[in-house]
């Protein structure tokens, strides 16, 4: 969780940058106070990770203003702005943000000229209200120091619903001209939502530096006037012959003049200035973003939070009918181990979520844990059903008999939105809201790692890549949880693909530290000094947990013991080969076990050696908790672990691979040491807060996909 304090009551960025944060990271703490007068002063900065000072004088007519009104200008742009940041930096903030402003660079070129902003470009203020904004620039950043970052923003025009400034009057006379110059002039622009994205990200980052921020396109006026009349309905008709009078208005001295200039000249960043964190921040392109500005599609918690929620607490539409959402997968054990925190967010935003799955065969959990789970749903207020979904594809009168049941039930229920999870469950539930989809039913599949991968059988390529290929064309947003399938998943049908690193990992949960392992240790029958290895996992051909055990006959040192927790189908062969093998006492089954993080922190060593992943929650867990890793290299496992950095890898069938990995890290502490430090930091990137935040955005950005 973050905590940020906007310094700047009711300004439209930090407004704007409060909701944000409200709908797509509600864990954040975000508070805002005002900073008129001195009381801000006796306000406590301590305790909060980041400054967002939006407080200042907007731009306004510099044509003829007194020393007085000039004086005012630099006392709240640049006097204040320093002085906010001094208090965040005393009392201890470690980092600053600042919004700028593209004027320090001075006025936008004459109607007709290209003026372009480069790295090598010194800022050089027209008037006294660029140069306090140029002033406070310089005196924030004068500020930073190693335990101090002070991130500075120089924005273009920012634009979006309720904004002010140059945009609202553009809107205007788009939706009132019936034509419109032609010209084509180019300006950087930033809409809003861009925007607080990317000071989410500098935050997230806790980065400091200066930053020149705008949309992935330029835009001209006559494109702003022609997006904004389509996303109303209308038609502006752009006119070539009337440039000849914008010219001749440009050219007249005065306020007319400087207006048209204003509203006609050009004033660009090079594109090159403004790339951060693979430029992810720019969401929304000018008619995407024109279009939620002026149908309201940005202004679900842009200006006021969530939709409209009845007193139960469920979410309005057309003022009686209440958001439903489905979200289904092929076994209860999928949707209790994968899906909860979804359930939340959807919960959160109003929605009545069901639940449809297996609950009665083919879970990896014990029944025991299935039927428990099945009531911590129904007592959460989420109606259950049960539908026979088959984990094998063999199965063909439960898959025909769950698809009667699943469309029935959509049909039934008429689901807003449907997030459906794994191979079978997946087919069955697109095919289900085929129709669906022609009205407002939303449907999300979340590919739990394609069965089509590199290195993958050519039957698994013959037999699910059509499949999955073709149903994404009912798929409005398809979600994959590693680099490689969303490489190939943008070349599919649906609206969108994009990648959320699987569930995340409980950082703080598996980092805290265990008093009992001694304890624990004692009940497996290991020594104090023993070496225990551990693997978390269906016990299964897929997992391999087969090969490592294996690897320990190649062991000779006998202080290394093996625990393998997990249930699954190839318990009672692993049982044979451990006994076998003669590796009674040193290799033990634990079977299902709910205090995995008690047992990583009681390890030494996590071998990892599956076959196949998508993105492993075991192996996130593992690095959590500080235990050193071992792993099979396969897709998945080498979006989190670099060999040599951060863990090691070796072929998922090589068994004196493991063997000599497991024994290189006993031996060689200092190897330990390097590879749990770059794990601990590594593992940041995957922590379930930002996955929390990516999945609200998902949800948020289905719901406005046209």
């Amino acid at each position: 969780m973050k905590r940020v304090l906007i310094t700047g009551q009711h300004s439209y960025i930090g407004t704007s940058f409060e909701n944000y944060i409200r709908k797509y990271c509600p864990r954040w703490q975000v508070d805002s106070i005002s900073v008129h007068g001195d009381g801000w002063k006796q306000y406590d900065f301590g305790g909060y990770d980041a400054v967002l000072h939006v407080a200042g004088k907007a731009h306004a007519d510099t044509g003829r203003v007194s020393e007085e009104v000039k004086r005012e200008y630099y006392r709240v742009n640049c006097d204040l702005a320093r002085e906010v940041a001094e208090a965040a930096k005393s009392a201890g903030v470690r980092q600053f943000i600042y919004p700028g402003s593209i004027i320090i660079y001075g006025e936008s070129a004459p109607y007709g000229r290209q003026k372009m902003i480069t790295a090598d470009t010194k800022p050089a203020p027209a008037n006294f209200y660029g140069d306090s904004k140029w002033q406070a620039d310089l005196a924030v950043r004068g500020l930073a120091d190693g335990a101090f970052h002070v991130a500075v923003l120089r924005l273009p025009m920012v634009y979006g619903a309720e904004g002010k400034g140059n945009y609202p009057m553009l809107s205007k006379l788009a939706k009132w001209l019936p034509v419109f110059p032609a010209v084509q002039n180019s300006r950087s622009m930033l809409y809003i939502e861009n925007l607080c994205e990317l000071i989410r990200e500098i935050v997230e980052q806790g980065e400091g530096g200066v930053f020149f921020p705008q949309n992935a396109q330029y835009a001209s006026t006559a494109e702003v006037v022609e997006a904004v009349s389509h996303a109303v309905g209308k038609r502006v008709v752009l006119l070539p012959f009337l440039n000849p009078l914008v010219k001749l208005c440009c050219r007249m001295p005065g306020k007319i003049g400087r207006l048209a200039n204003k509203a006609f000249g050009s004033f660009t960043y090079e594109k090159s200035l403004s790339g951060y964190n693979g430029n992810r921040y720019q969401r929304y392109d000018l008619k995407q973003s024109i279009r939620r500005t002026e149908r309201g599609g940005g202004n679900r918690g842009m200006s006021g939070g969530y939709p409209p929620i009845s007193s139960k607490g469920r979410v309005l539409r057309g003022g009686n009918k209440a958001r439903k959402a489905l979200v289904t997968a092929s076994v209860a054990s999928m949707i209790d181990l994968f899906s909860m925190d979804n359930i939340h967010i959807l919960q959160q935003m109003g929605y009545e979520v069901h639940v449809a799955s297996n609950f009665e065969f083919g879970s990896i959990t014990s029944q025991e844990r299935v039927d428990t789970f099945r009531e911590e749903l129904k007592q959460a207020g989420i109606a259950v059903y049960h539908i026979p979904i088959p984990r094998s594809i063999g199965d063909l009168k439960n898959i025909f008999l769950s698809y009667r049941q699943m469309k029935r039930l959509c049909t039934e229920q008429k689901y807003d939105l449907i997030h459906t999870q794994s191979p079978i469950g997946g087919v069955i539930a697109r095919l289900s809201a085929k129709k669906l989809r022609a009205g407002e039913t939303k449907v999300i599949y979340t590919a739990h790692g394609f069965h089509f991968y590199k290195g993958a059988s050519k039957k698994n390529w013959l037999l699910f890549y059509p499949v999955e290929r073709y149903l994404s064309r009912f798929t409005d947003v398809l979600i994959t949880i590693n680099k490689e399938d969303y490489k190939r998943a943008k070349g599919f049908y649906a609206k969108r693909a994009c990648y959320v690193p699987g569930i995340g990992v409980d950082i703080e949960r598996f980092g805290k530290g265990q008093n009992d392992t001694d304890k624990l240790r004692q009940e497996f029958g290991f020594a104090k000094d023993d070496f225990v290895v551990i693997s978390v996992g269906q016990l299964s051909k897929r997992k391999n947990q087969e090969t490592m055990i294996r690897a320990m006959a190649h062991i000779p040192d006998k202080s290394i013991k093996y625990l393998v927790v997990g249930l699954g189908e190839c318990e009672q062969e692993d049982q044979k080969l451990i006994q076998g093998l003669g590796l009674k006492g040193q290799v033990v089954l634990a079977g299902y076990r709910e205090d995995v993080d008690a047992l990583l922190q009681m390890a030494d060593c996590f071998v990892f050696p599956s076959i196949q992943e998508g993105l492993p929650v075991s192996l996130m867990e593992a690095m959590a908790a500080g235990v050193p890793v071992v792993c099979s290299r396969i897709r998945g496992n080498t979006d989190l672990i670099t060999d040599g950095v951060d863990g090691l890898l070796t072929g998922p069938m090589d068994e004196a691979g493991y063997a000599k990995a497991v024994l290189k890290l006993k031996k060689d502490p200092r190897l330990k040491e390097l590879l749990l430090k770059n794990a601990k930091e590594k593992i940041k990137q995957f922590d379930m807060k930002r996955v929390h935040c990516k999945m609200l955005r998902v949800y948020q950005d289905c719901i406005d996909l046209n």
